[in-house]
């Protein structure tokens, strides 16, 4: 909700929109200078220039692109003794930005470009520079390859006056020449005498160039006018008619103001210690910020904690962000110069460098929304909301207006920063430069631009970086300082939409000063704030070229975006107003933890069953004199079909009688098999305490039919020892066949027929087999989970062995809990501790 701190923010943030403007003329490029002319009009200009130069623009390629001289900018401010600020240099009309525009071969090269000097390095032809106010400024023609330009004319210095004043527009009469390296001469004859004075001894034509001078300075014009032609020789053969032509080709255009480089196109560079550390940084920070990204959201991704409708949205959204934005760059620049080979291939790199951009979004969000939703981070249910398509939320306006707030302080605190550095902000959209003045779609372009880096930036580089520093560091204002460095880092080497005319270092102070403000608002509102506050400096900075443009085509760009912009801040103060609570929504539970509870849920039940399970089963053997027994139950799985159980009966003077015991083993595996072997214990504890064996299995085979389903079977064995007369009855429902080792040698005990296991048939007669016990013998009772153990070559233990295995034991010396003890050992190590099936044991020592 909007309160007390709310409205301190709203009006901070008024207040670094306010330092803004006063600070503009000293810190923005573009300040008294915006752009004048849009890219179809000096396409349209270089098209008419071309005509009066000697060769048609349609025959060539065109790419025009802007071009800021921030070289020529540092060489003035490091000439001058006074202030120089960009204000003050666009108002004296320096060429302090250009459109530059390169003409070449159409469909000429197989490459990719990222500027446009290794174009024009590759195919152009003939380089043009205009100045802002529209006159041609820089003309240069490629010293190998073709040079389309030819002018005819009876004087060398008409067609220079011509070419300087009535094509490219300069008043002549404000200067005076003052270098000329070649005497006034007559170019064309019939008879050709005097062309051979343009050419040397060699027959190889001479450079000639010519230089004129501004007679009084005067603000606005260019202190020099240079201008280099080339004589050459044209041979035209049009069917029966040959005809030769005597001419002149430019070689270059030079309008020079005060410290103002030939080449405009230089660019100022980093020295080479910040472009070293700038190197290192950016390859550091894509390397260690995309291997945590992905190793976070791939372990994520194994436990089940992604929503993967939202990861796919990311994905999608920012592929087609990034390869869209390339794809039409490339449409507008560089796409006619290319073969279809060229076409193809710069395609397929957009696609692939989209891709990868969407697919480390993608495991950005999956990472940064599992570690914030685990640490309850602030507004993680209003991006719940909004996922769910509840956008009119008050807590979802309370968020826009925190995000606008913050980017007017950001906007401040850049402004600030620059203004006490002295330095000034550029454009830099992207990594071809400054390149959205030259796309026609420019509110298209802008705001696929701003989106997919904000997503990036907020998601990975800011709320990632400071969520896995909190998960990693538990001191929060350590992991704050941390997250702030670190992001200052990343975000002054990835993913910025503008640069400074600063150092590597400057740049690094500036970033770090807007790490602070996004990481505290993270911590203290939430990413949706981040997120917008990100989108309105990004936004803000690039309209600042075509604000108070004179072309209304330029103009309608910044204030367009503006009214875009300001849709999000009335909407968010109308939903903080009308809108519902986000409580109202309903708390979100996403998928992933809807299965982690039930997964929670479904093992506590199972906990629960094997807990419930074992309290069945005797936790003590029966003690008595003339036996010792004792038994085991293991699970293949958390819970198991055996069961066991041994009763001690009493006669009416409280003496032990006899000792019942049973093994019982459920078909199945598991919780299908657990219940049925509940189910029958309770049967047996009912009868078997004082019934004889072959009676209680023959009772409890009806209840069992009729209680189990058909594929259910349940086999059990029975034995009762009698301890005055030692006899033992044992009665056995398709069970394991007990064992008797008497004098060292153990065999299985035969037991009467019928043997159909529990639940395949209605009524049973069960039959029991009695059998005279004698001191020092030894009793096993057993499922079928010992001889069916298997090993890690696939090998069962086998029925045969069984007998084999008690014989290897000293029953004699040892007790029936060690004897046992030691059949268990022996089945786990064989089977390599992963039983095949539940394992039963019940030992008694006579």
């Amino acid at each position: 909700m909007l309160n007390k701190k709310s409205y301190i923010l709203i009006l901070c943030g008024l207040a670094g929109l306010l330092i803004y403007i006063l600070l503009r003329p000293e810190i923005e490029f573009y300040a008294n200078g915006p752009i004048e002319q849009n890219r179809k009009q000096v396409d349209q200009k270089i098209t008419e220039i071309a005509q009066e130069i000697g060769f048609s623009a349609d025959s060539l390629a065109i790419v025009t692109m802007r071009r800021q001289h921030l070289s020529y900018v540092e060489t003035i401010r490091d000439s001058a003794n006074q202030n120089v600020t960009p204000a003050k240099l666009n108002n004296r009309g320096l060429h302090t930005q250009s459109w530059e525009t390169v003409l070449g071969e159409k469909n000429g090269s197989s490459g990719v470009f990222a500027t446009l000097d290794q174009l024009f390095e590759d195919t152009g032809q003939l380089k043009v520079n205009v100045s802002n106010s529209g006159q041609i400024i820089r003309l240069n023609s490629h010293p190998e390859n073709t040079n389309p330009t030819f002018l005819t004319g009876d004087s060398l210095f008409t067609i220079a006056e011509y070419l300087v004043g009535d094509v490219f527009g300069y008043n002549l009469g404000l200067y005076n020449i003052v270098e000329n390296n070649v005497q006034d001469s007559l170019v064309v004859s019939d008879e050709g005498q005097n062309s051979q004075r343009l050419l040397d001894n060699g027959g190889q034509p001479n450079e000639l160039e010519i230089t004129w001078k501004l007679k009084e300075d005067s603000a606005g014009l260019p202190q020099t006018l240079t201008l280099s032609l080339e004589p050459v020789v044209r041979e035209f053969d049009n069917q029966d008619i040959f005809r030769t032509e005597f001419g002149y080709s430019i070689n270059s255009f030079a309008a020079l103001g005060e410290y103002e480089p030939v080449d405009l196109s230089k660019t100022a560079t980093m020295g080479d210690d910040d472009g070293m550390v700038f190197t290192y940084l950016f390859f550091i920070s894509v390397f260690v910020l995309g291997i945590l990204i992905f190793s976070v959201g791939i372990r994520n991704i194994f436990k089940g904690k992604v929503e993967w409708r939202r990861a796919l949205f990311i994905f999608v959204t920012i592929a087609a962000g990034v390869y869209g934005w390339r794809a039409i760059f490339f449409i507008y620049s560089f796409n006619p110069f290319l073969t279809n080979t060229g076409v193809f291939g710069s395609t397929i790199n957009s696609l692939l460098f989209g891709l990868a951009v969407g697919l480390y979004a993608a495991f950005a969000y999956i990472s940064w929304e599992a570690l914030a939703r685990s640490q309850k981070e602030k507004q993680v249910d209003i991006i719940d909301a909004l996922w769910q398509r509840k956008f009119f939320v008050s807590e979802t306006g309370t968020a826009l207006v925190h995000g606008f707030a913050f980017g007017g302080i950001v906007i401040g605190i850049i402004s600030s920063m620059l203004f006490l550095m002295g330095e000034f902000l550029l454009q830099g959209d992207s990594q071809f430069g400054y390149t959205e003045a030259s796309i026609a779609p420019k509110l298209l372009t802008i705001n696929m631009s701003t989106w997919t880096t904000t997503w990036l930036v907020c998601i990975a580089q800011i709320g990632f970086v400071y969520t896995i520093l909190r998960h990693w560091v538990k001191k929060e204002w350590l992991s704050s300082i941390l997250a702030i460095l670190i992001s200052g880092i990343c975000i002054t080497v990835l993913g910025r939409l503008f640069s400074t005319s600063g150092t590597f270092y400057q740049d690094l102070v500036i970033f770090v000063g807007v790490a602070i403000v996004f990481i505290y608002a993270l911590r203290e509102y939430g990413l949706l704030t981040v997120c917008t506050g990100w989108w309105v400096f990004s936004v803000f900075f690039m309209i600042q070229p075509y604000v108070a443009s004179p072309d209304l085509n330029l103009a309608y760009v910044g204030w367009v975006q503006a009214f875009i912009m300001a849709g999000p801040l009335i909407y968010g103060f109308i939903a903080y107003r009308y809108g519902v609570s986000v409580s109202e929504v309903g708390d979100y539970i996403p998928e992933y933890e809807e299965r982690i509870a039930q997964h929670l849920r479904v093992e506590k039940e199972i906990e629960i069953a094997r807990e419930s399970q074992f309290k069945l089963m005797p936790l003590q053997p029966p003690k008595a004199e003339g036996f010792e027994v004792y038994g085991f139950f293991m699970p293949s799985f958390e819970v198991g079909g055996d069961y066991f159980d041994y009763l001690l009966t009493k006669d009416e003077t409280d003496k032990p009688s006899a000792l019942t015991m049973s093994v019982v083993d459920v078909s199945g595996k598991a919780m299908q098999a657990a219940m049925p072997a509940v189910f029958t214990s309770g049967l047996l504890l009912s009868r078997m305490k004082h019934d004889c064996p072959d009676e209680v299995l023959s009772e409890i085979s009806e209840p069992i039919f009729h209680r189990t389903d058909k594929r259910t079977f349940i086999t059990c064995v029975m034995a009762r020892y009698d301890l005055e007369t030692r006899q033992m009855a044992i009665a056995n429902a398709g069970h394991c066949r007990p064992i008797l080792k008497r004098n060292g040698i153990a065999e299985y005990i035969h037991t009467p027929n019928p043997s159909y296991p529990l639940g395949l048939r209605e009524k049973v007669e069960y039959k029991q087999e009695l059998i005279s016990m004698k001191e020092g013998d030894f009793f096993l009772l057993y499922s079928d989970g010992l001889p069916e153990a298997v090993n890690e070559k696939g090998e069962r233990f086998g029925f045969d062995e069984v007998p084999r295995l008690i014989e290897s034991i000293d029953t004699d010396k040892l007790s029936a809990k060690e004897i046992a003890q030691e059949i268990k050992r022996t089945v786990q190590k064989f089977s390599n501790y992963q039983l095949a099936d539940d394992t039963t044991i019940i030992c008694l020592k006579v």
